[in-house]
């Protein structure tokens, strides 16, 4: 498991975009990087969190007080 401590300041905005509507899209626009970087670090994220899904790490992430 990952404490908040343990992600980068992208990984925590990357995390609240997402859990606010943002697509990926719009998520890599806003943190100046690509789509396949978004894509890698949600990956990341949902392995880091024990996840089986984005939408579950979403609610790891929920439950840790990070949204």
């Amino acid at each position: 498991m990952v404490d908040e401590r343990g992600l980068g300041p992208q990984e925590r905005e990357l995390i609240r975009l997402l859990a606010a509507g943002h697509t990926d899209e719009a998520a890599a626009r806003k943190l100046a990087i690509s789509l396949r970087s978004v894509q890698r670090m949600m990956t990341s994220l949902t392995e880091r969190l024990n996840a089986a899904s984005r939408f579950q790490a979403g609610v790891h992430a929920a439950r840790r007080g990070w949204l």
